[in-house]
């Protein structure tokens, strides 16, 4: 049985290769562009908890995807349709997290930036 600290060691390596992806780091960029704004705005603690689950899942969904396209990469490194296929449905599951996180966004910090605005 492998020990804790060397499966977190394996996980750790993971999010490692993760953020060398270019697609990790404009989440990573968004989800601090959104604390700045929570900070600022002084958000509620409901509203940072969506955030937070929010961030999770898109990176998350990211980390999945970026998975599957270099395993699907190793099985198949000549160009297939249905290989094709498969990386898209994973880069479809990204695009439909990150699009409820901004409507979930739009909704949080709307209020507060019409506020702002006096709107």
């Amino acid at each position: 049985m492998r020990s804790f600290s060397k499966s977190l060691s394996y996980a750790i390596n993971g999010l490692r290769l993760a953020f060398k992806d270019n697609h990790m780091k404009v989440h990573v960029i968004i989800a601090f562009i959104v604390v700045c704004a929570g900070l600022f705005f002084e958000i509620a603690q409901t509203e940072w908890l969506a955030c937070f689950i929010l961030f999770g899942l898109v990176i998350s969904m990211e980390i999945i995807n970026t998975a599957i396209e270099h395993f699907v990469d190793l099985v198949e490194p000549n160009f297939n349709h249905k290989a094709g296929a498969i990386k898209d449905l994973a880069a479809g599951a990204v695009l439909v997290s990150s699009i409820i996180a901004f409507v979930c966004g739009v909704l949080i910090f709307g209020k507060y930036i019409l506020d702002l605005l006096n709107l």
